[in-house]
């Protein structure tokens, strides 16, 4: 990424089909978004630790190491990452609330949308977690503030 304005947000989209993760790329470019692009759920924890995307997109039908397993296995513990876990599927719409309750992701997002509908949906995802951030923020330093002042007297 170029010096320039500052993203609107960064998003990981962990896929295996070149022409979804390059048409995905596209669109979230235009809306000014930061995205990573990885096709392996082997090497995913190294790409983390680097990129600390607001929202990680990912497919659950990968063939090696699928997401569902590595969901199931802990993912979010061995990621370390406070960013959306959102899953990303052909799969039917049931099917995938059932699986984003199983596996503790956040949420879920059909590739059957709209492309337009999932940058949406995308973009609320990162909204949510930059107001989580600030308010965590902002509680940290009242936490500060009312120690100092404790100290003080």
């Amino acid at each position: 990424m170029s010096a320039g304005p500052k993203p609107r947000g960064r998003v990981l989209i962990v896929d295996d089909e070149p022409d979804l993760l390059e048409g995905m790329k596209m669109l979230l470019d235009l809306e000014g978004i930061d995205v990573i692009l990885h096709s392996s759920m082997i090497t995913l924890p190294l790409i983390l630790r680097d990129a600390d995307p607001d929202v990680v997109l990912l497919d659950i039908s990968l063939p090696a190491l699928s997401g569902t397993a590595a969901l199931r296995s802990g993912l979010r513990r061995l990621l370390k990452t406070d960013g959306a876990l959102v899953l990303f599927s052909g799969r039917s719409d049931n099917e995938l609330a059932a699986l984003t309750q199983e596996l503790g992701a956040d949420g879920f997002i059909p590739k059957a949308d709209d492309p337009m509908e999932i940058v949406r949906r995308i973009q609320i995802w990162i909204d949510r977690r930059r107001l989580k951030r600030a308010k965590d923020r902002s509680e940290g330093s009242n936490v500060t503030s009312r120690t100092a002042l404790a100290i003080a007297r």
